[in-house]
């Protein structure tokens, strides 16, 4: 006896679509042979005819490998919904941010926070003086000797 032929969304195909959206529109979309997400209950990942399922992601990185000769893509993510189907997933994000962006983003903030008149202000010999008072008196109450 012949064993049925398996559904047509289960043909023999080397990958599957992918879309990651955010609030703020689609991130990025194309044909990728895996896709790892973090999901609420742990990461797992994602391949071709994968089990259709609709799960919400923690935050964390979702890590794309393309299917063509582009190198992996990490995509951080705040949380949100994953939606898999046998030929597609569907990355649904609060927020979403490439990690080129999000080390250019952390880069950003820092230099701006040096720049701030605080940071400035912690730069000049009053706060050294103080700071140097300070740890000198953190030091004799670890010693036992009352703060003064």
């Amino acid at each position: 006896m012949a064993s049925p032929s398996p559904p047509a969304a289960f043909d023999h195909a080397p990958g599957l679509s992918l879309q990651i959206i955010s609030l703020a529109g689609e991130l990025w979309s194309g044909e990728v042979r895996e896709v790892s997400v973090p999901g609420s209950e742990g990461r797992f990942g994602v391949m071709a005819r994968h089990a259709p399922l609709l799960g919400m992601l923690r935050e964390g990185m979702v890590s794309v490998y393309p299917l063509g000769a582009e190198p992996p893509l990490q995509v951080y993510v705040t949380g949100g919904y994953v939606e898999v189907q046998p030929g597609k997933v569907i990355v649904m994000a609060d927020l979403a941010l490439r990690s080129e962006d999000l080390d250019q983003a952390r880069a950003r903030v820092a230099a701006e926070a040096a720049r701030s008149p605080m940071a400035l202000a912690f730069t000049d010999e009053d706060y050294a003086r103080v700071h140097a008072e300070f740890m000198q008196q953190r030091a004799l109450q670890l010693r036992g000797v009352p703060w003064k």
